[in-house]
């Protein structure tokens, strides 16, 4: 059962990390922080940076709140023109659709990490805990090497192959003329994707070398 537990855990802690994070950035200051970064590139289109700001921040309140209070629908242009054709409104519920699962297997995970921690710290002590989020810590690392060098190696292949597992067929796949493409272009989830693996990285990396300091602190006492 330990052994049980214990592989729970840090199985459970790259998962809560990262959608903790992601969720972190998939709020209205990262594409604020974004436009507003040296080098971004601008609408080709001719898009004010205002209404820019205002349709993305749109978007992310429609993935972070309930379906009913963001009308994509209704959304609509300086000029007075819809914002996203239908495609796009549809693509856009797909994406709320796998935030909402994915947000729901996080914190199932942390329900379970939390009761696994709860578990050993009774039985076994809180030795054993601080061993395991060391474990945890450096596994997480090692995924975010391995997806790093990935993304590396060729950052649309990662991005295309993480789409096809999510959605079905060319349903993600848009214009540069779509207000989605010109609202998030491809260096948008490139900067997403670097800042949430530093931030997940610093994270497993305090993980891994507190966890295992706390361990043996504990059983030096012991």
């Amino acid at each position: 059962m330990r052994v049980l537990l214990r592989t729970l855990l840090i199985v459970v802690v790259p998962v809560i990390l990262t959608m903790g994070i992601v969720r972190l950035v998939t709020l209205p200051w990262y594409p604020a922080w974004e436009y507003d970064r040296p080098g971004f590139p601008a609408d080709p289109l001719g898009m004010s940076s205002v209404e820019r700001l205002r349709l993305a921040r749109a978007c992310i309140r429609f993935l972070n709140l309930p379906r009913d209070f963001v009308a994509l629908d209704t959304l609509k242009f300086d000029d007075g023109h819809q914002a996203f054709e239908a495609r796009e409104i549809s693509h856009l519920e797909d994406v709320k659709r796998v935030y909402n699962y994915l947000t729901g297997g996080a914190l199932l995970a942390l329900v379970g990490g939390i009761v696994a921690s709860w578990l050993l710290v009774r039985y076994w002590g809180w030795a054993v805990i601080g061993g395991a989020f060391s474990d945890a810590g450096l596994l997480t690392l090692m995924l975010l090497l391995g997806l790093g060098a990935w993304m590396l190696l060729g950052f649309e292949i990662f991005f295309t192959a993480f789409h096809r597992v999510f959605f079905t067929g060319d349903s993600w796949l848009f214009a540069y003329t779509d207000t989605l493409i010109r609202l998030f272009p491809l260096p948008f989830w490139q900067d997403a994707g670097v800042l949430i693996a530093i931030i997940v990285g610093i994270l497993a990396l305090i993980l891994a070398l507190g966890g295992r300091i706390f361990q043996r602190r504990l059983e030096i006492k012991e």
